[in-house]
């Protein structure tokens, strides 16, 4: 092989290495965020339109727009559901992981 073809060769398998590297961690990096994901399930029959505070922290106050909560609930990637009133009252999520995944909450100064 002459030097130009075994430059060359060794700038593909760099590559081919780089690739394989950015692979891996990419499916490292899905695989801990599936880990960590949550879904918020809303078996609310019907909105009555009434507010009902739910939560409170650091100075501000979350609410569902209706009655709710005892059929709002988080899933884990594990398959468990909870209440999201049982699930932050027991620190199994935060309300920012909540309102982040789609829960619909009025939030207001307290």
């Amino acid at each position: 092989m002459d030097i130009k073809r075994k430059k060359l060769f060794y700038i593909l398998s760099l590559l081919a290495f780089g690739a394989i590297i950015v692979g891996i961690f990419l499916m490292v990096k899905n695989k801990y965020l599936a880990k960590e994901k949550i879904e918020i399930i809303d078996a609310t029959y019907k909105c009555d339109g009434i507010s009902e505070t739910f939560y409170e922290e650091d100075g501000f106050i979350y609410s569902f727009p209706c009655t709710m909560s005892t059929s709002t609930f988080v899933k884990f990637a594990n398959g468990n559901k909870m209440l999201v009133t049982t699930a932050l009252e027991e620190e199994k999520v935060t309300i920012k992981e909540l309102i982040k995944a789609g829960l619909k909450v009025n939030i207001t100064e307290k």
